[in-house]
C-alpha cells in the first residue's frame, strides 16, 4: 500500500513558508507548470491558466480512463494549483490579464520569447500595473542572444548543451536522459530566481524579471567539464555507468537483478577486498592506488562481476550496506513505488482526482522542520475554478463574467 495523504475538496487552510503568494501560471509543457508546483507546494496560492480547452500536456497520452485530455503530465505538474481558462487571442483577454497581473506576486511564463510582448504585455508594462510582481520566463534559450527565437524543448538542450555527449557508452551514439532532466531542472533554475527576487522585494519594494533558459541548464550541469576543457581542451567522453575519476564505480549484475556499487576511494576498496576475500588484489602494484584502478579499471569491473553474480540483487545490498560500501538496487518504477523509506518519507502520496477518485503522485521533496510544505488541491480538471476566481477574487461582476464566457474568453 501506498503512503495516502488525503486532500480535501474546495478551500483549504493554508500554510507553508510562502503562504499568502499569489502565483499566476500562466506556463504550460513542463518547466513552468514545475515551478509553479514546487512553489504551491510551499503555500502559493497559485491559479493555473491555459486555454479553454486545455494545455497541451493535457492532450499527451497516457490518460486517466482512456479519456483525452486527462492526462497524467498534467496532474504529475499541476496538483496543489486551481485552475481557470482563458483564451489569449481574444481581445477581452487584455483586460482579464491586467486584472490578474494587479493580483499576482508572482508571474509564470514560458511562451516564446516575444509572445507575452505580442499580447500588449511588455515586462515594463506589467511593471507598471503592478511594480512589486516578479515575472519568472522560461524558455529555451532565453530573452535576448541570437537563438532567443528558437522554440526549446528538453531533449534539444540535452544535445545542444552537452549532456546528450557525455551520456551513454562510448561505442554507442549520444543518449537522452530517460527523464525531462532539463525541464526539472530549469522549474528548479526558475524557482530559485523567484525566492531570490522575493527576499529582494522585502528590501526594495519592487519586482524584477527572472529570465532562465533550458539550454543553459544544460550547460550548468557541466559543471567540472567547462574549467577542464579551458585548462587542457579534454572533452569528456561517454562512459557508460561508469564514475569517470575511479573504479570499481558501475553497475553490476545479480541473480536476480542490478546492483550499482561504488568502492571509489581506497579505504573502500579494501572494505570491499575483504568482503570478496580477495586481499590479494590489495598486494597488486597495478592496483594500490584510486589512479591505478581506473587504468585498469576493466579488470577491476570483471573481478567484482564475478563476485556479484554470485548473490541475489536484495542480499547483495545489505552485505555492502553493513559494511559502509556504497551501493544500490537499481530499481524500476514498481520497486520504487513499493519503497519504505519513500513512504515514511511521504514522497509517494496521493491526491484527489474530480473523475477519478485518488491518484498516486510524487510528494513534497523539500521537508522543512518548522514551516513544512503541504498538498492542499488535488488534480485541477480544465476549468475548474473558473467561478471563484473570476467572480470572488479577480472581481468581475457575475454579468461580466457571463459575457467572458458568451464571447469565448474563458
Amino acid at each position: 500500500m501506498l503512503q495516502i495523504k488525503k486532500v480535501k475538496k474546495g478551500e483549504c487552510e493554508v500554510s507553508g513558508p510562502l503562504k499568502g503568494i499569489r502565483v499566476a501560471d500562466l506556463s504550460r509543457f513542463v518547466a513552468g507548470p514545475y515551478c509553479g508546483m514546487l512553489l504551491a507546494d510551499m503555500g502559493a496560492e497559485v491559479i493555473k491558466v491555459e486555454k479553454p480547452e486545455g494545455e497541451e500536456t493535457r492532450s499527451i497520452p497516457p490518460f486517466f480512463n482512456d479519456i483525452e485530455g486527462d492526462s497524467h503530465y498534467t496532474a504529475a505538474l499541476n496538483r496543489n494549483k486551481r485552475a481557470i481558462t482563458l483564451n489569449f487571442r481574444e481581445v477581452g483577454a487584455k483586460n482579464v490579464l491586467t486584472k490578474l497581473f494587479k493580483w499576482a506576486d508572482v508571474i509564470i511564463e514560458n511562451f516564446r520569447p516575444g509572445t507575452l510582448e505580442k499580447m500588449g504585455f511588455s515586462p515594463e508594462l506589467i511593471q507598471e500595473i503592478n511594480p512589486e510582481v516578479i515575472l519568472a520566463r522560461c524558455s529555451g534559450f532565453g530573452q535576448t542572444g541570437p537563438y532567443k527565437h528558437r522554440p526549446g524543448f528538453d531533449a534539444i538542450a540535452q544535445a545542444m548543451g552537452g549532456i546528450m555527449s557525455v551520456t551513454g557508452r562510448e561505442e554507442d551514439p549520444p543518449l537522452l536522459a530517460g527523464t525531462y532532466v532539463i525541464d526539472y531542472v530549469t522549474g528548479m533554475h526558475a524557482t530559485i530566481g523567484i525566492l531570490s527576487a522575493l527576499h529582494e522585494r522585502e528590501k526594495t519594494g519592487k519586482g524584477q524579471t527572472v529570465d532562465v533558459s533550458l539550454y543553459e541548464s544544460a550547460v550548468s550541469m557541466l559543471v567540472s567539464m567547462i574549467p577542464t576543457y579551458d585548462q587542457t581542451e579534454t572533452i569528456h567522453k561517454r562512459v557508460g555507468n561508469g564514475d569517470r575519476y575511479a573504479a570499481p564505480a558501475n553497475a553490476f549484475e545479480t541473480k536476480d537483478g542490478w546492483v550499482y556499487l561504488l568502492a571509489s576511494t581506497q579505504n573502500l576498496w579494501e572494505r570491499l577486498c575483504k568482503l570478496m576475500g580477495r586481499e590479494d588484489l590489495l598486494k597488486n602494484d597495478q592496483l594500490n592506488s584510486v589512479p591505478r584502478r581506473l587504468k585498469q579499471k576493466e579488470d577491476v569491473n570483471a573481478i567484482v562481476q564475478e563476485w556479484t553474480m554470485n548473490f541475489e540483487r536484495d542480499e547483495l545490498v545489505n552485505l555492502l550496506d553493513q559494511k559502509g560500501i556504497p551501493c544500490a538496487p537499481i530499481q524500476n518504477i514498481s520497486d520504487i513505488m513499493q519503497d519504505e523509506h519513500l513512504k515514511a518519507r511521504e514522497q509517494i502520496v496521493k491526491v484527489n482526482h474530480p473523475k477519478v477518485g485518488e491518484v498516486a503522485l510524487s510528494g513534497i521533496t523539500i521537508k522543512l522542520s518548522e514551516s513544512p510544505g503541504e498538498i492542499r488541491y488535488g488534480v485541477p480538471i480544465i476549468g475548474q475554478h473558473n467561478e471563484d476566481i473570476y467572480l470572488k477574487e479577480l472581481g468581475f461582476h457575475k454579468e461580466e463574467y457571463e459575457e467572458l464566457k458568451t464571447k469565448g474568453v474563458i
